[in-house]
């Protein structure tokens, strides 16, 4: 996006990270809000904002971290602001499956494909995330698989898991 906010870009009239603030607002009790930069206007749209704990961007995962670090439920839903298409449909999947293993990480995917940034996440994990990036790992897919895992197969919905990377994406997708 050409170093622009991805959060922020506009997408059918609203920023990208409205969509899913729209969507999740109704199904939890705080609404987190991880970003690294134009944190009063996020702010707005959210309960709480975080920011990683460590220095340098250190990639998805410690913005997951910054989120368990303030979550006051025993599960953290994850969804990232550039999939906009996503439906109460494909999140009450995701939940149900959540809460019928409320221990296990919980994943979209398509297939064996992993949308490891479509997921909920135990609150207990926080600790061992945070000693994970402390010792230099990054992979979320990896991480994730250190712990009792479950796949919800989405692929009949595949098509709102569309990342918009692209101002042409943006474009196509209007």
């Amino acid at each position: 996006m050409g170093g622009r906010d991805k959060g922020l870009v506009e997408f059918r009239d609203r920023p990208m990270i409205g969509h899913t603030v729209e969507l999740v607002r109704p199904h939890v009790d705080s609404l987190i809000i991880s970003c690294n930069r134009n944190e009063p206007r996020y702010q707005t749209l959210a309960d709480k904002t975080v920011v990683d704990p460590l220095d340098d961007f250190q990639g998805p995962l410690a913005g997951i971290l910054a989120g368990l670090s303030v979550c006051e439920t025993e599960l953290l839903l994850v969804l990232p602001c550039d999939t906009p298409l996503l439906s109460d449909e494909l999140l009450a999947r995701l939940f149900a499956a959540a809460a019928d293993k409320p221990d296990h990480i919980t994943v979209l995917a398509e297939g064996d494909e992993w949308h490891p940034l479509h997921s909920v996440i135990p609150a207990k994990h926080s600790s061992d995330l945070e000693r994970w990036l402390e010792g230099g790992q990054r992979a979320v897919q990896r991480w994730m698989r250190t712990h009792p895992f479950q796949l919800v197969d989405i692929s009949d919905l595949s098509e709102q898991l569309y990342n918009l990377n692209t101002p042409q994406e943006l474009t196509d997708r209007e």
